[in-house]
């Protein structure tokens, strides 16, 4: 067995990129961008009034002449002298005799001619051209996230594609004769199937939406068959059960039969110790244990960085720091993760911390990470943990 930060280690080592390619921003959502991105055009890309109200040209009078009006996205232009104005709305473009934008508040209008109630001089209420952004200048960063705020920022600078990170293809393996489909009536000896759903949903929160998922028997020619598909065509291969050590638990074989090279079997951790990591050519294959408690940890803390990684993220998960509610005793000389609620800066660890219970989980919003060197923790003493993505 190996500790938890070698294991942890050797997954960030052997995870690769996996090349880019181009895609429309509005095919990106979930991307991360494989290239600085810089600004075509200033933004805004003309004077542009910050608000409805009327463009004047400043004289020290508090009655202008109005010449008309202009709206946002309207091409014409008004050349205006002083103690003249235009009506304008927000986002229109500002002449460029125009000192100020009054807003429409502190104006009345009659007869075609305005009165000013208010000036404030220090404020324009006009963007100059670049304010927001200038041409040439750095829009997005490679390695950002493209996220609704990133691909809105982006199109408004008239940028149509994107070079971004690939995502990996990735296939589930869920094992085992006993695992029977929600919504079927139970069969003597049978249990629901509960990861399926579960990783499903882990890997669409980590931004993979199309995960392959694959039922495998207990049986050497079924395994073997979708093991080797699964290498062949995937960049990850994820298998939930199927990694212990029972007459059944056929996959660590299966992935030795197919090419695989193991890098370690079995991590000094609890819950979640029987777990593998290997790699064929360039596919990724962790075995995760059935129990869904443990399946749910260790994905959390190898599989999910893991994705990351490879989706181009360079801004991983860390480890935060929180106040501890109660005393704590580790007696396994294992390092513990343990389910908690971090509430502000303390943390409360639940009871319930069997490896197959999924309940506790569910008002879970963090996992204590106790080293397997720390026997006893004190209340009111710091420990770590790591946020859970649901």
């Amino acid at each position: 067995m190996i500790s938890v930060e070698e294991a942890l280690s050797k997954v960030i080592q052997h995870t690769k990129l996996l090349g880019s390619e181009t895609v429309l921003v509005a095919n990106a959502l979930g991307f991360f961008l494989a290239e600085d991105v810089f600004a075509p055009i200033d933004l805004p890309p003309f004077r542009q009034s910050a608000m409805d109200g009327y463009a004047i040209s400043f004289s020290e009078t508090n009655t202008y002449n109005v010449l008309g009006e202009i709206q946002a996205g309207d091409a014409e232009y008004f050349q205006l002298k002083r103690a003249e104005a235009v009506k304008i709305f927000t986002g229109a473009r500002v002449p460029d005799t125009a000192d100020f934008v009054v807003m429409i508040e502190h104006v009345q209008e009659k007869d075609g001619k305005i009165f000013i109630n208010q000036l404030n001089k220090s404020k324009t209420n006009i963007r100059i051209p670049g304010e927001l952004i200038k041409k040439g200048t750095l829009a997005l960063p490679e390695g950002t996230l493209l996220n609704s705020a990133a691909l809105a920022f982006l199109s408004g600078l008239g940028i149509e594609k994107l070079p971004v990170y690939s995502k990996p293809k990735i296939a589930v393996l869920v094992t085992g004769n006993e695992v029977q489909t929600p919504g079927t009536v139970l069969e003597t000896g049978k249990i629901y199937d509960s990861n399926s759903i579960m990783l499903d949903t882990l890997l669409k929160k980590a931004g993979i939406a199309d995960a392959t998922f694959f039922k495998v028997d207990d049986t050497l020619e079924t395994a073997n068959k979708i093991v080797k598909h699964a290498l062949d065509n995937y960049d990850f291969l994820i298998a939930s059960g199927g990694i212990s050590v029972g007459d059944y638990d056929l996959m660590q074989s299966v992935f030795d039969q197919n090419g695989v090279s193991e890098l370690f079997y079995k991590i000094k951790q609890r819950p979640g110790k029987p777990i593998y990591f290997g790699k064929r050519n360039y596919t990724l294959v962790f075995g995760l244990p059935g129990n869904p408690a443990a399946c749910f940890i260790n994905y959390q803390v190898y599989v999910l960085p893991a994705i990351q990684k490879a989706l181009g993220n360079k801004f991983p998960r860390l480890y935060k720091k929180a106040i501890l509610e109660s005393s704590l005793v580790n007696e396994t000389n294992k390092s513990l993760f343990l389910r908690a609620e971090v509430k502000g800066v303390s943390v409360k660890i639940f009871e319930n911390q069997n490896s197959a219970m999924l309940q506790s989980l569910v008002n879970s919003n963090a996992l204590v990470y106790i080293p397997e060197t720390v026997k006893k923790i004190e209340k009111g003493e710091e420990v770590y943990y790591l946020d859970i993505v649901q």
